[in-house]
């Protein structure tokens, strides 16, 4: 008797448990779900000691950072540079932020679709050491619905292609110079308290702090035309690369000390006349510009800073 009960007990719970999955499978098929995964790239910055860029724009051709002693260089047609130091952490962040939101296709025959093969998207390489972490190729992106941007990726390696929120390709479809670091002088100008300037003809000078005001010579600064003389340097950047190192001794020197243990810095001028003024800085070494207009904020006359 004990027997039919358990049975009868168990074969109700066979056909609730049945009716469940019927219908579970219904709803997800009404809703055209279908299982995938979400995560594509998943690594551990810290470990990341390289990544390799294959731009679109650049027809695939390479451009690789790397990390040695904890300083990124950016490397390409046999040059390398200091990288923008935030550049890799934020690359690497926005891949494993990624989220697969839709499957797009699994078919081979439709990567040219979505521009995912080697010669039509963005491929981006990272690795460990020697070791392969991750392998991604961005395609083209889309507007699936009013202020909705899809772009599509594939796993190299794999055949699925996904669609991922945003235009992920664009942080990657650039060429080298984008990945280089556009500083020229970054501090804090409350900790200085010299700046010597060293410029052609007669018009080198000293701004030196003493007893809380501002001093050329003898001759006290107009404290208001300092505070904005300052202001204007306190980050300096510039993407108007200079095509090659510039040649000979520099025109024109500012050299900056403080105190609170600041590192002096210095920055130097080239001028060759006309729009061609380069400009190098010790505070990103290798990188040389060519911005006449940042030039002329930095090294500026007496006139400037005196009370007219």
């Amino acid at each position: 008797m004990y027997r039919k009960i358990n049975i009868k007990i168990l074969a109700v719970i066979f056909i609730v448990l049945l009716v469940v999955t019927v219908v579970t499978q219904m709803v997800d098929l009404r809703k055209g779900n279908r299982t995938f995964k979400q995560d594509l790239v998943t690594v551990n910055a810290d470990e990341i000691t390289s990544l390799e860029v294959y731009p679109k724009s650049a027809g695939g051709k390479p451009v690789t950072l790397k990390k040695e002693n904890d300083t990124w260089t950016v490397e390409a047609d046999g040059k390398a540079y200091r990288a923008d130091q935030s550049a890799p952490g934020s690359m690497i962040a926005q891949l494993n932020e990624m989220k697969a939101k839709s499957l797009a296709t699994s078919d081979k025959d439709r990567w040219k679709e979505f521009e995912v093969t080697d010669s039509l998207g963005t491929r981006v390489k990272l690795y460990n050491g020697s070791n392969l972490a991750a392998d991604v190729i961005f395609g083209k992106f889309s507007y699936s619905q009013p202020q909705t941007m899809t772009s599509y990726v594939r796993l190299t390696g794999e055949d699925e292609v996904y669609g991922v929120d945003g235009m992920m390709g664009m942080s990657f479809n650039r060429n080298m110079d984008s990945f280089r670091d556009k500083t020229i002088l970054k501090s804090s100008s409350s900790d200085w308290t010299k700046l010597t300037f060293t410029c052609p003809a007669d018009s080198s000078f000293t701004l030196e702090k003493m007893n809380d005001k501002w001093l050329i010579g003898s001759t006290v600064a107009d404290s208001a035309a300092v505070v904005k003389y300052f202001r204007s340097l306190n980050r300096v950047t510039s993407s108007k690369f200079a095509q090659s190192e510039p040649a000979g001794q520099p025109t024109h020197r500012l050299k900056i000390e403080g105190n609170n243990n600041m590192v002096p810095l210095e920055i130097t001028g080239y001028y060759n006349g006309a729009d061609d003024f380069i400009l190098g800085s010790t505070q990103n070494e290798g990188n040389y510009f060519n911005d006449k207009e940042t030039a002329e904020k930095i090294f500026v006359s007496t006139q400037k800073l005196l009370r007219q």
